[in-house]
């Protein structure tokens, strides 16, 4: 089958509003290993900008600064990975 991307809009508890989009698998894992160490712990500062990058598509050109509080860019990017992985 081929990989057809699928979309989900979130809006986080300031009520900002976000659109996600699934990646292909190969890309999702090679962001995981890229952003993952030895141990299996991540690296939180490459895993945001990376879900930011690739599976946040609106806005689009986020970055981890563009984010008043660190608690919305953890709410963000850990619901953009949960999506990912639950699609």
């Amino acid at each position: 089958m081929a990989f057809k991307p699928k979309q989900k809009e979130f809006t986080s508890s300031k009520g900002n509003k976000y659109v996600f989009q699934t990646i292909p698998n190969s890309k999702y894992l090679e962001i995981m290993d890229e952003t993952t160490t030895a141990e299996g712990k991540p690296l939180l500062s490459k895993l945001y900008a990376a879900a930011l990058e690739h599976i946040v598509v609106q806005p689009s050109g986020l970055t981890v600064d563009d984010f008043e509080s660190f608690k919305e860019l953890q709410e963000v990017c850990e619901a953009a990975l949960t999506f990912q992985q639950s699609e």
